[in-house]
């Protein structure tokens, strides 16, 4: 029997997938539980749509993010905070304050996407890697000056 997902399934399919089940899963688990409605020649074209349009959107969205990594790429960003004579800062610049800098001038990343291999505690240059999937990543320059 062909069943429309209502909501993700463990083991089955992601909300608005067509899926073949057994009679016996569909009427006793599925639409008991309200996860599936039996799929109709209409649902199935709608699906069928809907998953062309969302293909698109996570394509469009890729190129977007692919574009966002090429242009920042090797950016210099200046963080101005409070140091020491000798370049101490009082407090750690942390991936949050990274994160708002970058986003300030118009890009837009979450500070968990910011990879530091240490808190910066000294005045001068630093590198940040922001990482924007488990494939893409960028290197920025992250200058550390006093006020």
């Amino acid at each position: 029997m062909l069943v429309l997902l209502i909501e993700n399934v463990k083991n089955l399919g992601k909300k608005n997938e067509i899926k073949n089940v057994s009679d016996g899963y569909a009427s006793n688990f599925l639409f008991v539980k309200k996860l599936a409605i039996k799929a109709t020649p209409e649902l199935v074209q709608k699906a069928k749509a809907a998953e062309t349009l969302e293909k698109e959107r996570q394509k469009k969205e890729a190129e977007n993010i692919k574009e966002q990594a090429k242009k920042i790429n090797d950016k210099r960003f200046i963080i101005k905070v409070k140091a020491g004579e000798e370049g101490q800062l009082f407090e750690a610049v942390s991936a949050i304050k990274i994160a708002e800098k970058i986003n300030q001038n118009g890009f837009s990343v979450d500070a968990k996407q910011i990879i530091i291999n240490e808190p910066i505690k000294k005045v001068g240059e630093h590198k940040a890697i922001v990482k924007f999937n488990a494939e893409l990543e960028s290197t920025v320059n992250i200058i550390i000056d006093k006020e």
